[in-house]
């Protein structure tokens, strides 16, 4: 009987102590319940922030007589998070959108939509008494919003015909498509139809150009063995029907007509008044080094570009690819014509002088 009662003394000792370690569980596991909810509301409250949209009404067009000033919510791009994705850079932006970014990356990166801090700012739009047609000078995209991390709704083609119904005071047109709203931004967008984007006219060697960077948007006016006649009589008249705002023109002739620079520059310089009133930048591209030709040599081809580039106009641009193929070096199957490969690096030649000329 004594063994007994003295373990039921331990019992009793022992209770008051597992009550006080059960009741401290129990409190510990609400503390941490609240902590819990706490932070699922505050990341709830964040996200829904971020993925605020705001809709702008189709129907502005009801107040355009009082060209009112309509104010909506949008998202801007403050910065990356990283030093090293400073550039906003989504799907389907353009080139003049990426150009608005603080220093463009590579066109094969992106930077993730997560790594992006928004935040809510405001602009204006100004509502047009009288719808605009206006003319797209790229392809661009058509967004839900004044901004580039806006949905994109469509991309239209460079010479799209557009309706615009207003512009905002962030550099952006309110424009009609298919029967939607969107927004265009205004570097895209001109009151002039533009003209073709690029014009080669040349010999056989542009013939082979176009060939090889198989670019069907632009005019190749070339013919194989063709020199000044083929040039006035039928490579003008069509520079003349192309050209419009925004056209570049390069012309490349000369190889087959060494002796004919003079009249190369009279009738150049004659038009280029014309073609630079119809919005377009003119080039000459020098005529390109040979290879043991038998009837053409690099000093005739020499002297005749310089004589080109000393009376041209000074408003025409020069394309020295002669010199950049002689450093870069270039492969002819016959001492006249090159490869395909050399065709692409002369073309992508032209391209980076003629985007360097434009940002001078």
């Amino acid at each position: 009987m004594k063994r007994t009662g003295n373990r039921n003394k331990n019992v009793r000792k022992f209770i008051p102590a597992a009550r006080i370690v059960f009741a401290a569980s129990i409190l510990l596991i609400i503390v941490l319940l609240v902590q819990f909810g706490a932070k699922a509301i505050d990341e709830k409250s964040a996200i829904e922030t971020k993925q605020e949209t705001i809709h702008v009404p189709a129907d502005n067009t009801a107040s355009a007589a009082d060209s009112s000033s309509l104010t909506v919510g949008i998202f801007t791009a403050l910065n990356a998070k990283a030093a090293d994705t400073q550039t906003i850079v989504k799907e389907g932006i353009t080139g003049k959108e990426i150009e608005e970014t603080e220093t463009p990356k590579a066109e094969s990166e992106e930077t993730d939509a997560s790594d992006i801090d928004y935040m809510v700012t405001d602009y204006a739009i100004t509502v047009y008494e009288n719808v605009k047609n206006y003319y797209s000078n790229d392809r661009v995209n058509i967004r839900s919003g004044a901004g580039i991390m806006f949905d994109r709704l469509d991309t239209i083609a460079r010479d799209s015909k557009v309706e615009v119904l207003g512009e905002t005071d962030n550099g952006w047109y309110q424009v009609k498509h298919d029967d939607e709203v969107g927004y265009i931004k205004m570097d895209y967008l001109q009151e002039k139809e533009p003209g073709t984007e690029y014009i080669f006219a040349g010999d056989s060697r542009t013939v082979q150009m176009s060939q090889a960077v198989d670019k069907d948007d632009y005019e190749w006016i070339a013919k194989v063995g063709e020199g000044f006649s083929f040039f006035s009589n039928e490579a003008v008249p069509k520079i003349d029907a192309e050209a419009g705002s925004g056209s570049t023109i390069i012309i490349n002739y000369g190889v087959n007509d060494l002796y004919n620079a003079e009249k190369y520059i009279k009738l150049i310089n004659k038009k280029v008044d014309s073609w630079i009133a119809a919005g377009a930048t003119v080039y000459y591209a020098a005529v390109t080094p040979v290879s043991d030709y038998p009837t053409i040599t690099n000093s005739d081809i020499e002297e005749f570009n310089s004589e080109m580039k000393s009376g041209l106009d000074s408003r025409i641009g020069w394309l020295d690819g002669y010199s950049y193929l002689q450093n870069k070096g270039f492969s002819s199957g016959d001492g006249l014509h090159y490869n395909s490969d050399t065709y692409k690096t002369l073309y992508t030649y032209y391209m980076n002088q003629v985007a360097a000329q434009k940002e001078a």
